[in-house]
């Protein structure tokens, strides 16, 4: 439409116009999001099982009630925990350092960078089916390795003391290309002329990352460690692969136990009150990253 024939309609049908362009993306986002939202919510709000003979019915907040009074929940919600301040702590600072020695790399930067993104391209199945077959007890190459050196085999996924840290690893291996990709970006987006200035001034190297490049990067890495840190809050996949939330519960995070309750027990509205106290959490632990993100960026 040109731009005269625009100039022509009403001024309500000018200003209605735009709105107009973006409906069907708002619709889409309704049907999509919003819809699924409202009614999980309410059904958070019924009892809703399909293994009783009682209709579904609303009984009020009972099940959050339920979920809070729940042992399981909170020890879902502390596993949940470590695993997120692990991976996401972890990721960073491994990531980061390494990002800040490939900046230097004056050959081979380019084939670096692809056979980083090998990691966290591939579906989380299949990373799961494999670390599946590199930690197996009697046949994995990692007990095999360790057997070299006279170390004795390790349940490295049955074990209720060591299950967990094993999936964290995982998830490192994963995701920390993700950050390093991420931090070598911002480093080459640097201006030249403040680390030139402060070559000048005589800061030495551990000065210059501190004080200069850490400050110009935090608002990327901060970027990153809020995309981390809310995967990371509802992973579910590797784990329903590796340990299936076992040995007993010890891997069991909030995700795996809205499915535990919805698709093992078909308690729905169980499941659905655990997902909304999972995504209160996600708010919670997002909301104060998304100001930081937002202060770095105005400053």
């Amino acid at each position: 439409m040109r731009d005269a024939d625009i100039e022509r309609k009403p001024p309500w049908r000018r200003r209605a116009f735009p709105y107009v362009l973006i409906l069907p993306g708002l619709i889409y986002i309704a049907v999509t999001t919003l819809v699924p939202l409202v009614y999980s919510f309410w059904t958070s709000l019924t009892f809703n099982r399909a293994t009783s003979v009682q209709p579904p019915h609303f009984n009020g907040v009972r099940n959050y009630v339920d979920v809070l009074t729940d042992s399981n929940f909170w020890n879902a919600v502390k596993v949940t925990a470590i695993y997120t301040g692990a991976t996401v702590v972890s990721e960073m600072i491994l990531g980061t350092a390494i990002a800040l020695l490939l900046i230097k790399l004056t050959r081979g930067r380019k084939l670096v960078r692809l056979l980083l993104i090998i990691p966290f391209s591939v579906p989380p199945v299949v990373i799961g089916l494999m670390y599946l077959l590199i930690m197996d007890r009697s046949y994995g190459i990692l007990n095999y390795l360790l057997s070299v050196v006279g170390i004795g085999p390790v349940s490295w996924l049955s074990s209720p003391d060591v299950a967990l840290w094993s999936v964290i690893g995982v998830d490192l291996w994963q995701w920390t290309p993700f950050v390093i990709i991420s931090a070598v970006a911002a480093l080459e987006s640097m201006p030249g002329d403040v680390i030139d200035a402060a070559s000048i001034d005589g800061a030495s190297s551990m000065q210059m990352v501190r004080w200069v490049v850490l400050p110009l990067i935090k608002p990327v890495l901060l970027v990153v460690a809020l995309t981390r840190a809310l995967t990371s809050l509802k992973v579910f996949d590797v784990i329903f692969v590796l340990t299936n939330g076992g040995p007993g519960s010890a891997t069991e995070t909030l995700s795996y136990m809205v499915y535990v309750d919805a698709f093992q027990r078909f308690d729905f509205g169980r499941g659905a009150a655990v997902s909304w106290l999972l995504i209160l959490i996600a708010m919670v632990v997002a909301i104060p990253m998304v100001r930081s993100v937002l202060r770095s960026d105005v400053a």
